[in-house]
């Protein structure tokens, strides 16, 4: 069994400018707006916690060679 391996955050953004320029539309229907919608929302929830890991991952060694983690 192989796992599937994550969208990377760049997809991510393009998808959601993608789905932001449709919602953008006039003609596009309150269905498919919906939809899109949630898409949106799911991406977000995922550019998030993909930001949040990398986060979480960036840190830096001080002099007693204590993890700390970055501030900004």
């Amino acid at each position: 069994m192989s796992k599937a391996k994550s969208p990377t955050l760049k997809t991510q953004m393009d998808e959601l400018a993608a789905v932001i320029e449709k919602l953008e539309d006039p003609e596009v229907s309150l269905e498919d707006s919906l939809v899109l919608y949630e898409r949106g929302m799911a991406l977000v929830g995922a550019a998030t916690k993909a930001l949040e890991a990398a986060e979480q991952r960036v840190a830096v060694i001080n002099d007693q060679d204590e993890v700390q983690a970055l501030d900004s």
